[in-house]
């Protein structure tokens, strides 16, 4: 549910916020169908530190050079939030909702920083919508 005074997606002050998922990101990173559309939100986005590091886990594991995902980081000036004790106890406490989906803990903690914020949600794994109406947020997919 939006803060009293905010729509989901107008964030605290009324401004619009997006937070951005790691699938996303990723998905602008290596050029995937409807990648480009995270560089149309960047004057409003926000992530996760736990996505960032979702991030550098998946170039790891993956062999794909470090330097592209800094040089992401780096060119788009993107506003990564430090994850805090606040955002780490509303994430634990989505696990009861989104645990039969298999939302991960990077999953989680874009979710609860997009709820604490009174942001949208960018993301590209559609089994974020069915949480929509319980969490109270716009949640967008890329493709």
């Amino acid at each position: 549910m939006a803060r009293e005074g905010a729509s989901a997606g107008n964030g605290r002050g009324g401004r619009r916020v997006i937070v951005i998922g790691a699938s996303a990101i990723l998905a602008a990173i290596l050029g995937e169908t409807g990648g480009d559309r995270v560089f149309d939100h960047l004057d409003a986005a926000l992530v996760s530190s736990v996505n960032v590091a979702e991030v550098y886990t998946y170039a790891t594991v993956n062999c794909l050079p470090v330097s592209a995902i800094d040089a992401f980081f780096t060119e788009t000036g993107i506003n990564v939030v430090a994850f805090d004790h606040a955002q780490a106890v509303l994430t634990g406490q989505l696990a009861d909702i989104t645990r039969k989906s298999g939302l991960s803990l990077g999953d989680r903690s874009c979710l609860a920083l997009a709820k604490l914020q009174a942001a949208e949600v960018l993301t590209a794994d559609r089994a974020w919508q069915r949480f929509a109406g319980a969490l109270g947020l716009t949640i967008t997919l890329l493709r």
